[in-house]
């Protein structure tokens, strides 16, 4: 679209649409900055088609409050009759699993669920999601950023947003040595849209290694890397555009993070044995026992990803299986943040891209449903033991109370401190609000 054209292109004043998002990009991280060439580097930074889209302000400092965020991110769409919404086994209904009592009155999950059953008392449960994308990339775009992706401008995920307005917990819990903000476990991550490089996560392919490329290659001495490093700002000494400016802060969190002692928080040879077990030794178990030991270090924003929800046929065994990993280790989550004194302030968040249908296909198997699924939300001043909406006894839809996503990045935004509505500009000056317009659902918070 050339320059023209953008500037006649009409849209409403609190409404700008994003750039089209095909699938999850890849990811140039804070350390992975660091494998590229010095021509490479300079490269990029005088390319002016590499810059974003969005004039986005320098950093903000970072917010003098302890609110984190863990998002288990279920990757295809959970069942939400398998999980927080059971309903009455029928010969109609896609779930075999009968309701069972929680540890508060008259709040009932899917029996594949009872460790999670017994911390009810921590939860809110949103079971009216409404979305307004069927596909995987579109509805993934949706929910990670509150934004549907129709247009030019690229908006960023819910783990860049907080990374970006509120900067690492170790500015107040520790010290900034390099912890970075934002953190993905077995998946790369969404787009940082018009934050820039420096917001996007650093990525940890296994929760049993430490991310890659923190130590200097072989045969590439301290003093060869120094020596390379003030080579490189020499180059750049005279660049300052605002893409610049953020390619040299990821490269500067990058180095900061390999010579950070809170580098020891990735490892999880330092819990026992038995800790291990607790919380499973799978992906989804030890991205839970790693998230909690990042929070603890100062890191922001946690995203775990369990891939498999999406069921098209054989839905069970797959779904069951992948349930009862998530009610082992999210529940052991929550208890291990409560007993740490990090529960009041830490947001756990389960959620789908959407739902799955509320009937079987004719290949034993479940498709994409974004009309009435469910979220669960634990901790970080939202009112536990407490459930929004309701879906009828078919599960077809929404009866009382939906819930669009804007309505929960906003309430998320608003519970961690974040404007919802703050806005940011783009080349022409116009105004984006950091999250779509959005109810905050005040009947949730504490």
């Amino acid at each position: 679209m050339t320059q023209h054209t953008m500037t006649q292109h009409t849209m409403h004043q609190h409404q700008i649409s994003h750039t089209t998002h095909h699938a999850p990009l890849s990811v140039v991280t804070r350390r992975g900055a660091l494998k590229i060439s010095v021509g490479t580097a300079l490269g990029a930074l005088l390319n002016p088609a590499t810059r974003s889209a969005l004039c986005a302000e320098d950093t903000p400092p970072a917010t003098a409050n302890d609110k984190a965020v863990i998002l288990l991110w279920l990757n295809g769409g959970p069942h939400q009759h398998d999980s927080f919404d059971p309903k009455e086994s029928n010969c109609e209904l896609a779930t075999k699993f009968k309701p069972i009592a929680t540890t508060v009155p008259g709040m009932q999950f899917a029996e594949c669920l009872p460790a999670l059953a017994q911390q009810a008392k921590h939860l809110a449960v949103i079971r009216s999601m409404v979305g307004e994308e069927i596909e995987h990339n579109l509805a993934q775009y949706h929910v990670q950023t509150g934004w549907r992706n129709t247009g030019p401008i690229q908006a960023p995920a819910m783990g860049s947003i907080v990374a970006h307005e509120l900067g690492p917990l170790a500015m107040q819990r520790a010290s900034a040595d390099g912890i970075p903000s934002y953190v993905s476990i077995a998946h790369e991550g969404y787009s940082c849209g018009y934050f820039g490089p420096a917001f996007q996560p650093v990525y940890v392919a296994d929760p049993n290694r430490p991310p890659e490329n923190l130590d200097l290659p072989p045969g590439i001495t301290s003093d060869v890397f120094r020596e390379r490093l003030e080579f490189l700002k020499a180059l750049e000494k005279n660049r300052q555009t605002r893409f610049a400016n953020q390619f040299r802060a990821g490269r500067q969190g990058a180095v900061a993070f390999m010579n950070s002692k809170n580098r020891v928080a990735f490892d999880l040879d330092k819990e026992a044995g038995d800790v291990r077990d607790a919380y499973g030794r799978n992906s989804m178990g030890q991205g839970c026992l790693l998230a909690r030991r990042l929070v603890e270090a100062g890191v922001r924003f946690v995203q775990i990803n369990q891939s498999g929800y999406d069921t098209h046929s054989n839905h069970y065994p797959a779904q069951e299986n992948l349930l009862r990993d998530l009610d082992k280790s999210m529940s052991k989550l929550i208890v291990d943040l409560e007993q740490r004194g990090l529960l009041q302030d830490t947001v756990v968040i389960a959620a789908g891209e959407f739902g799955r249908t509320p009937k079987m296909n004719p290949n034993k198997g479940t498709d994409h449903w974004f009309n009435g699924y469910s979220l669960a939300v634990a901790g970080g001043g939202f009112q536990g033991g407490s459930i929004y909406g309701v879906t009828p006894p078919d599960g077809n839809g929404v009866s009382e109370n939906p819930v669009t996503i804007p309505d929960f990045m906003a309430t998320l935004m608003h519970a961690i401190g974040i404007n919802p509505e703050k806005e940011y500009h783009d080349s022409f000056n116009r105004p984006i609000k950091l999250v779509d317009d959005g109810k905050i659902l005040t009947d949730l918070m504490l």
